[in-house]
């Protein structure tokens, strides 16, 4: 073989020596707090939601005229907050102020309009999230809500009257969807059991039993 042959091998190992090294691929930078899909332990998420209370079960006793308490439907808005203690349990309380109008229907002397109501209520509930880190996370809950009279103004006509505070069971379901980032959907729906309320209008006995059925949707935002 001729000294002038070329040995193509050798010429292009060493090219390639003269080529800069590749820099070795970096592990993926962990994601931030507000990339990470679901629910986690330690994590705050507050709701905003539009919700309408409807009444359930409602009976009623007026003595000496009868009739029946008419309660309406209430749409409000409607906000909790609630910390995962763990990835699967979460305590979520909520406070706020509502308005109710009752009215007496179908007694021996028409409809009577009771006044204007105004009650704070607290709730605290404790709840089963099913799956935390998915993007889809339902959850039950189960918990207490507490009520109280803040402010009766009586229709024209009706005498001062009072109402007592309450303590009520209160059964919950619903769920977050990861929108992405720190947002969220949810939807949910609670059922209040409420107890017996009674009270006097005029002297006429009014006793009122009914439940609340609680629907609401809106967004969570993630801390």
């Amino acid at each position: 073989m001729s000294a002038l042959t070329l040995r193509p091998i050798p010429i292009l190992v060493g090219l390639l020596a003269l080529l800069p090294a590749a820099e070795p691929a970096s592990a993926a930078e962990p994601s931030a707090p507000g990339d990470v899909a679901g629910l986690r332990a330690g994590d705050w998420l507050v709701r905003g939601r539009v919700s309408g209370s409807i009444p359930t079960e409602r009976h009623s006793r007026i003595d000496l005229i009868g009739g029946r308490v008419d309660t309406p439907v209430a749409i409000l808005p409607d906000a909790d907050l609630s910390y995962f203690l763990t990835d699967h349990i979460a305590v979520e309380v909520q406070a706020g102020a509502s308005r109710s109008r009752p009215s007496i229907r179908g007694t021996l002397v028409g409809d009577i309009a009771v006044g204007s109501i105004w009650t704070a209520a607290a709730m605290g509930m404790m709840q089963l999230h099913i799956l935390p880190g998915a993007r889809l996370n339902p959850y039950l809950g189960v918990g207490l809500a507490a009520t109280t009279p803040l402010a009766i103004q009586p229709a024209k006509g009706i005498a001062d009257f009072r109402l007592k505070s309450q303590v009520s069971p209160v059964l919950q379901a619903g769920f977050d969807y990861h929108l992405g980032g720190r947002w969220f959907a949810n939807a949910m729906v609670k059922y209040v059991f409420v107890p017996r309320q009674s009270y006097g209008l005029g002297g006429v006995g009014v006793e009122v039993d009914l439940n609340m059925l609680v629907v609401g949707a809106g967004l969570g935002y993630r801390f």
